[in-house]
């Protein structure tokens, strides 16, 4: 008896599969190319999947002993974790300050014959900033290995910015209509060196949470995914994805949810979300911006990430304690210093008040630097000064122990 986790019975095990086949392509039925995928408990587990399918691959293909994978440093930090977890050197390339983007040749300059991996985010948590996709796949793809294009943010809602860019519904709120300094660049399997792909439903495809699906561009690769076990006495034990059981109601919830809501629902729901993404953007660094304050890069998605100009006249991060004062909840970034908005359809219509407010914080902490000096503005300037950041570990591994301790 082979025992397919979590296909518990043929009946789940065709739902699965009619969401495994909607999540290759939810918006047509053409053919797919030869592209596939499972669907995962969330991005890291979609990360932690497409890591190890490539190190499995090149150790049985090339022989590679001690797998590499090379990222900007602006990847997710799952990439971190899988490289925990599976034996393999994660290589992180700096990316530009100003721009937050990888110089391609930093990172073939970091690959080396033990690359199994190059990575690269559409877009990336921290700033919102697209990778060189194309420029990176292609390099991977020269050297003959394999590509990741981290979609896990943007997997949802950059397909749907492409289809209002070519319908010309966004026209009116790019920065520079007369170029093309907006159009989202390619991203995913179009590239022929992009071998693997990871989206999250449950973020801007409005599933429950954890969903997530790991794309692949061919059945081969994915095979590397699995888990088997031939000589288990409970029998032969074959597992797509790292968990042996997961619960079904969160993929049939998926599957209903992205139905219900069609093309024309995600469009609706996009284009809000851009146009008000895109207003707090151009409200900031425009010409009638916000003085001490400057955008990271040129983000063309829902997150808008912005530092200070002069660190020592506005504290970023005393910023961020202003703006919770009236209700608005920023992350927290380092390397740079700086805050970011995810913008949701939560915050469409919101972005006058938003700028109105961002305004008033940045010359109250300028006028009053005094007043934040603690809480999470003394967390992060500590973090930063510490010599050894090192250090800085059993905090973090204290903090959850506190989680537990009730």
């Amino acid at each position: 008896m082979v025992r397919l986790a979590p296909f518990i019975n043929t009946g789940f095990a065709a739902i699965l599969n009619n969401a495994d086949d909607d999540a290759a392509d939810p918006r047509d039925d053409d053919d797919d190319g030869g592209c596939c995928g499972t669907l995962t408990s969330g991005g890291t587990e979609s990360i932690l999947l497409a890591c190890k399918a490539h190190r499995d691959r090149a150790r049985d293909l090339r022989g590679i002993a001690s797998p590499e994978i090379v990222a900007p440093t602006t990847v997710h930090a799952a990439f971190q974790k899988a490289a925990h977890y599976f034996g393999m050197r994660l290589i992180l390339v700096d990316v530009d300050e100003r721009t937050g983007l990888v110089d391609v040749d930093d990172v073939r300059r970091n690959m080396t014959r033990n690359t199994v991996l190059v990575a690269g985010s559409a877009p990336n948590f921290p700033h919102g900033i697209i990778d060189p996709i194309r420029e990176l796949s292609e390099l991977a793809r020269e050297r003959g290995v394999g590509f990741h294009s981290d979609c896990c943010l943007g997997g949802m809602i950059l397909p749907f910015v492409e289809r209002l860019q070519a319908d010309g519904r966004l026209d009116d709120v790019a920065s520079r209509p007369d170029d093309d300094v907006d159009v989202i660049p390619p991203y995913d399997f179009r590239l022929p060196g992009v071998t693997s792909l990871s989206a999250d439903m449950h973020k801007y495809g409005y599933a429950p949470k954890g969903a997530s699906c790991v794309m692949y561009s061919s059945e081969e690769l994915r095979r590397y995914q699995y888990f088997v076990s031939i000589d288990w006495t409970g029998g032969i034990y074959a597992s797509p994805t790292l968990a042996g059981s997961r619960p079904g109601g969160i993929s049939v919830a998926t599957w209903a949810g992205m139905v219900h809501l069609g093309e024309e629902g995600y469009l609706e729901l996009t284009e809000g979300i851009i146009r008000t993404t895109r207003a707090i953007r151009e409200g900031i660094r425009g010409e009638n911006g916000i003085d001490g304050l400057e955008v990271i890069g040129n983000p063309l998605s829902s997150v808008v990430a912005f530092r200070s100009t002069s660190p020592k006249e506005v504290n970023i991060y005393g910023v961020g304690q202003a703006m919770a004062k009236n209700g608005w909840n920023l992350n927290s970034l380092q390397y740079p210093s700086c805050l970011h908005i995810c913008c949701t359809n939560l915050h469409c219509g919101k972005e006058t008040a938003f700028l109105t407010d961002l305004r008033s914080a940045v010359e109250e902490v300028r006028a009053h630097p005094e007043k934040y000096a603690g809480g999470s503005a003394a967390v992060y300037g500590m973090a930063h000064s510490i010599p050894d950041a090192t250090l800085l570990e059993p905090i973090a591994r204290g903090f959850v122990d506190a989680l537990f301790s009730g």
